[in-house]
This record gives C-alpha cells, structure tokens and sequence, in this order.
C-alpha cells in the first residue's frame, strides 16, 4: 500500500469582491481548534511536518521499506557524547529468545544508580534511536548508567511479548550488578506513550516480586486505551477522557494513530483486541491494587489526546497512598520530549530533559 499527498482548500474573498482559493498542508493545523497551542510547535510543525504521510497512513510493511520517510525527524538529534557506550544481549521468556540493550555509561569509578529506558513507538515502531538523545542527557546530567531496553515489536512480537521483554531487562540488570557496575539498590524505570505503559505494569510487577524502585516514570503514557476499540462510537460512558474528545483528530497524533497502533499490538480482530484491553497489563487503570508501587513520576501534555487517562491513572496511584507527581506541560503534543535539536528543537523539549535528569539525580543521591 502506497498513500499519496492531498492538499486541503479553503476559499477567502479579499477587498477585491474576487474569491481566492488557498491552498493548506494536508496536515494543518486549525487553529481555532487547537487554541493555546505553543507557538514554536505550530511554527515547526507547519514548516516541516504539515505535508509529511504519518506513518500510520501506510502498511507496516510500506512504512520499513523506507522509516525516515514517515517521520518526523527534524527537530531531533542524536544527543551528547558520553563516556562509554556498550550493546549487550539479554536472554527473555515471553517467547524466549534474545534482545539487546545499549548501556551509556558516565565517567567515574561506579558503581552507578541505573535507570532502565522502554522507547515509545506503539509497541510496534521505535528501537535504540529513538530516545538516545535523552539517554545520553540524563547519563550525563544525572550521573547514572541508563539502559536503553530494545524489546520485540508487533506484529511479529504481539501482546504481551514487549512488556515481558522489559521484565527480563529489569531482571538481568539486577542479576548483573557486579558485571555491569551498577548499585542493585538504586534503579528506576521509566518510558515514553507505549514505554510509559510497560513502565506502568512493571511497578507492579516489581512490587509483587518485591524489588525496590526509586521511580518508575511514565512519559505521556498510555493508561487506557478502550476507547480504540475499532467501530465504537466515542461518548462520555464509553470513553470519559475529555482529552481524546478534544484531540482525536490532531493532525500529528489522532485516535486513528492509536488505533492503527493497537491494530498490529493486539491484532485486527475486535474480539480479540476487546480481550487484551479487558486484561490490566495491557489496561493498567484495571490494576487490581495500587498499593505499595514505587514511587511515580507522570508527565502529560495539555495537547495530547492521553494526557487525561495519564492524569487519571495518577489519581489511582495518590488515592491509594502512592507516592506521585505529575506534570503537564503546557501547549505540548504528544511526543513533544523527542524534539529535542539544539537549534532546531522545542523548549519544552529541553525543559522535560532538565526536570527528568534533575528528578533522576535526586531519586538516586538523595538530594
């Protein structure tokens, strides 16, 4: 399958009497819709992503012949240097099998707090690329060793594979402290949409196994996504998130990427999808107890249409006398984190990266 670009038109009639036809991006943004809406966000996106084809446009099969052409890469870079960078591979259950993982390391004797990263992507895109500009920040910035977790993807790799992938990670960083130089007592966990989720199930994992975390952050995370269901007509009993009302036909992030998401992760059957959503590691707002997790950082953004059921999964954290915070940044898309180019990247992009790095550091030294 192949997709092609359509401009949109709106016609205006000037002080001459003659009607003129304009011609918008096909993916514009309306700006009377989305009022409030950083400025910088509008400017970059308009300039740069308006008239791309998203990825969820194609087949997953048109979209890996050729990624960079369904991404909105711009505003990103590959991020700092770092002292040491390393691949390894680690052995997973869920089928079993092995997967990678990039430890960035700082410079100094060790051993070091880590932080284990799970990329963002749906459960269906993304690898070691996709957050190693953060990566490398927060190993600087926090003085920690992070590992960057490449789990398998759908849909060769469907529900539940990647959850259980990032559990294995979790496990073999612990069992290999001595190895990889790390305290065994200072790790925290943390992800980006679809990481964000997974960084959601394993708290709980991780509480029930009884290992300690000193943060499990998730990053716009995707708490609840029954509302995805194909066919069902959105209202307030079926979806109460007033976030996927408002957003849902975002140019840069609608419900129909989600769905598309959903639709490798879980398989295109409804009956199917309906039984995974029922099942609290893929919906984790059905979590049976949110007692006793480790403590949580949540980051929403105002113009994204997760940011309610991310804010909501918070309130089920904190009424269950959880330790967490949560922070929305104002005027922000979805992914606005990975926009993060020196010259070329968001503010708030820069902003998230300090207030992570700052969170991280302090979690692990205590200060």
């Amino acid at each position: 399958m192949s997709a092609t670009i359509t401009s949109a038109t709106t016609t205006t009639t000037p002080a001459s009497g003659r009607a003129q036809e304009i011609h918008l991006p096909r993916l514009a943004i309306d700006r009377t819709k989305f009022a409030g809406l950083d400025p910088e966000w509008i400017e970059l996106w308009e300039t740069h992503g308006a008239n791309m084809i998203r990825a969820d446009e194609v087949s997953i099969e048109e979209y890996r012949k050729n990624p960079a052409l369904y991404s909105f890469t711009y505003p990103t870079c590959a991020g700092p240097e770092v002292f040491h960078v390393e691949d390894r591979q680690v052995s997973v259950t869920t089928p079993s099998g092995k997967i990678n993982v990039r430890i960035y390391t700082p410079e100094g004797p060790g051993p070091w707090p880590v932080h284990l990263n799970f990329h963002g992507g749906g459960w269906v895109l993304g690898g070691l690329k996709s957050e190693a500009a953060w990566c490398r920040h927060i190993t600087n910035k926090a003085a920690i060793k992070v590992v960057d977790v490449d789990y398998r993807m759908a849909p060769e790799y469907p529900f539940p594979t990647s959850i259980y992938d990032c559990w294995d990670a979790l496990k073999w960083v612990i069992d290999n402290a001595q190895v990889l130089n790390i305290d065994p007592r200072s790790i925290s966990i943390g992800g980006l949409s679809a990481g964000g989720q997974m960084s959601a199930v394993l708290a709980h994992f991780a509480r029930d196994e009884g290992i300690d975390l000193k943060l499990h952050m998730m990053i716009v995370p995707a708490t609840d996504m029954r509302y995805c269901l194909p066919g069902l007509e959105l209202n307030k009993l079926n979806c109460p998130y007033e976030s996927v009302h408002m957003f849902q036909d975002a140019p840069w992030g609608p419900l129909g990427r989600e769905k598309w998401f959903l639709k490798y992760w879980l398989g295109e059957d409804v009956d199917e999808q309906k039984k995974a959503l029922d099942k609290w590691i893929c919906t984790p707002v059905l979590a049976p107890s949110f007692k006793n997790l480790a403590p949580a950082h949540i980051i929403t953004a105002e113009f994204d249409l997760e940011r309610d059921e991310g804010e909501y999964y918070g309130e089920l954290l904190r009424k269950a006398g959880s330790q967490v915070s949560v922070k929305r940044y104002a005027g922000m898309p979805h992914a606005f984190g990975h926009y993060n180019h020196p010259e070329r990247g968001l503010k708030k992009s820069f902003e998230y990266i300090e207030d992570t790095s700052e969170l991280l550091h302090r979690v692990h030294y205590k200060q």
